[in-house]
C-alpha cells in the first residue's frame, strides 16, 4: 500500500517539476517570433527596440516573455528600460532686454510725462514707485522732481512667446561680495507672484577668479504677458543693464509603435470586434475611415476573456472631413496602457458605424532592451510565449557594473525574422479556448486533473483491498464450516 502511494506521488510530483523546468529554462524554439540581431563588432553591450511584429505576439502585459540568446542556445543577461526621447537641440537663448530702473517719487508728485506707477508692496511707505518705458538713459525723473532709485529692475518681456529656465545679466557687481537676487512676475505691474530661484550672483577679483552672472529658476517659466522684477540688496552697488533668458529645452517621448489589426468582425452596422492574439499593454488606439464626409462618435470597450463582459476604455470621434487632398482626420485616442485580448467599438448617439471602410491601428509604449553580448554571435532576440517567469534584471544592477552609461550603447539591429509555426494540437486546442486563455495553464490543469485520477485510483485499491480483509478472516474462523467426525465412538 504504502509503496503504491508513494509512487503516484512521485509521478506526480515529477511530472510537474519537470514541467517548471521546461517552463523557466525556455529555449529558442519555445517563442513565436526570433530574430537575429546584428551587433557592432567589438561592443560588449548594446540595445534593441521590440518592432511592432514582436510587441503583436507578446503573451504578457510585462514583457516577460522576451529574451535575447547566443549562438550556443544561452539566454543573455538583459534589461528592460526606458527608451531615451529627444529635445529641441542646442540651448538657446532670448534677445538681450534692457534693465528699467524703478524709482520713487518722494514729493509725491508724478514723474515726468512717460513714466508708469508700479504697484510693488501693500505696505510699501517709500511712495509711489514709478517706471519709465521709454529711454533707459533718461528713465530717471528730470531733477525738479525728487525722486529716489530703487534696487529693482523691470523687464517688459510680454512679446517674448518662449519660456526659460534662468536669466543672465549684464551688470556690475561690488567686487568680492555675494549679491542676493529675488524676481517676481506680473501680467499688471500691481499684482507679482514670486518666482524662486537658485543661488547669489558674484565676482570676484583677480585674474581667472570665479564669477556669475546667472540666475538658475527652480522651474520653468513663460515669458509671454509678462513683466519681470528683479530686486536685490539696496545696500549692494550693483548697475544692471540687461538681461538674456536661457529658453527651455523642451523633451519629446520616444515615437510609440504603431502597428494595423486586421479587419475586424462586424456586428451588424454599428459594432466592430477584434480578437487580439496578444497581451502587450495598449497606449492608443487610431481608427480611421475611407468614407469621405464621415463622423461618428464610438466608444471603444475591451475585455480579457471571452465569457466576460464588456468594460469600456475611450470615446472619441470618427471623421473624415474637407475637400479631396485636404481632408482632416481624427487622431489616436489613448487608452491608459490597457490589457485585454478583445477590443470592440461601437458607434453611439443612434449613428452607423462605416464597418467596412473602418481601419484600426494599435500603438504600443516602446519597449527597447540592453543586452551583454556574451558568448558566440549572432545574437538572437526572441518574444512571444505563454507562461514562464521574468528573467529581466534590473536595470539599476546592469548600470552599476557597466563603464558607459546604458544612454550610450551602440544599438544592434535586426538582421531576419523567423516566425514559429504553432504546432497542429495547439492549434486546436486553441480554437476549443476561450480568447485569453492561455495554453500552459490547460496542460497543467489537466497534469493535475490526471494526478487527481491517478491517487483516486490508488485510494480505490486501497478501499477494495481493506474490505476484503475482513471476509477472508471470516472464512478462516472454523464457524458454518462442516468438518469430518473423528470421534472413535462414533
Amino acid at each position: 500500500m504504502n509503496a503504491l502511494t508513494h509512487m503516484a506521488c512521485w509521478l506526480l510530483a515529477g511530472t510537474l517539476s519537470a514541467g517548471a523546468a521546461a517552463a523557466d529554462a525556455p529555449t529558442p524554439s519555445d517563442f513565436a517570433w526570433r530574430a537575429t540581431l546584428s551587433v557592432p563588432a567589438g561592443a560588449s553591450a548594446a540595445r534593441v527596440t521590440l518592432p511592432a511584429e514582436a510587441m503583436l505576439r507578446l503573451q504578457s502585459p510585462d514583457a516577460r516573455d522576451v529574451r535575447v540568446f547566443n549562438a550556443d542556445g544561452e539566454a543573455l543577461a538583459f534589461s528592460v528600460v526606458r527608451p531615451a526621447g529627444s529635445t529641441n537641440g542646442a540651448a538657446a537663448q532670448t534677445r538681450p532686454y534692457p534693465a528699467l530702473p524703478l524709482f520713487t517719487s518722494v514729493s509725491g508728485k508724478r514723474p515726468a510725462k512717460g513714466s508708469v506707477q508700479v504697484h510693488v508692496d501693500p505696505s510699501n511707505q517709500q511712495g509711489s514707485v514709478w517706471v519709465n518705458f521709454g529711454d533707459t538713459r533718461n528713465a530717471v525723473s528730470p531733477p525738479e522732481t525728487a525722486t529716489q532709485r530703487m534696487p529693482s529692475a523691470l523687464f517688459d518681456t510680454r512679446e517674448d512667446k518662449q519660456t526659460i529656465t534662468a536669466l543672465t545679466l549684464q551688470a556690475d557687481f561690488p567686487v568680492n561680495t555675494l549679491v542676493h537676487f529675488s524676481l517676481a512676475s506680473s501680467t499688471d505691474l500691481a499684482h507679482w507672484t514670486p518666482v524662486s530661484v537658485k543661488g547669489p550672483l558674484f565676482r570676484f577679483d583677480g585674474q581667472g577668479a570665479p564669477s556669475n552672472h546667472t540666475l538658475v529658476l527652480h522651474g520653468a517659466l513663460p515669458l509671454e504677458g509678462r513683466y519681470l522684477r528683479l530686486s536685490w540688496d539696496g545696500q549692494a552697488d550693483v548697475h544692471v543693464q540687461d538681461m538674456v533668458g536661457s529658453i527651455a529645452t523642451t523633451w519629446t517621448p520616444p515615437p510609440r509603435v504603431r502597428a494595423p489589426l486586421a479587419p475586424g468582425i462586424p456586428d451588424g452596422n454599428t459594432s466592430l470586434s477584434w480578437s487580439l492574439g496578444f497581451a502587450a499593454p495598449l497606449a492608443a488606439l487610431h481608427l480611421s475611415t475611407t468614407r469621405d464626409n464621415t463622423l461618428v462618435p464610438v466608444r471603444i470597450l475591451g475585455r480579457h476573456d471571452a465569457a466576460q463582459a464588456w468594460r469600456p476604455l475611450a470615446q472619441t470621434v470618427v471623421y473624415r472631413l474637407g475637400p479631396a487632398g485636404y481632408e482632416d482626420n481624427n487622431a489616436a485616442v489613448a487608452l491608459g496602457g490597457a490589457s485585454v485580448r478583445w477590443l470592440r467599438v461601437e458607434a453611439t448617439s443612434g449613428m452607423v458605424l462605416p464597418t467596412a471602410d473602418i481601419q484600426a491601428t494599435v500603438e504600443f509604449e516602446p519597449i527597447q532592451l540592453v543586452f551583454l553580448a556574451t558568448g558566440k554571435a549572432p545574437f538572437e532576440l526572441v518574444a512571444g510565449r505563454a507562461g514562464g517567469t521574468a528573467a529581466a534584471i534590473d536595470s539599476s544592477v546592469l548600470a552599476s557594473v557597466m563603464t558607459a552609461k546604458l544612454d550610450d550603447l551602440p544599438n544592434a539591429s535586426i538582421a531576419s525574422v523567423r516566425l514559429q509555426p504553432v504546432s497542429a494540437t495547439d492549434s486546436t486546442l486553441a480554437r476549443w479556448l476561450p480568447a485569453g486563455t492561455e495554453q500552459r495553464s490547460v496542460m497543467l490543469w489537466a497534469v493535475l486533473l490526471l494526478g487527481v485520477l491517478v491517487l483516486g485510483g490508488v485510494a480505490y485499491t486501497l478501499l477494495r483491498q481493506l474490505s476484503a480483509k475482513p471476509s477472508s478472516a471470516h472464512a478462516g474462523d472454523g464457524q458454518g464450516v462442516d468438518t469430518p467426525n473423528t470421534d472413535p465412538r462414533s
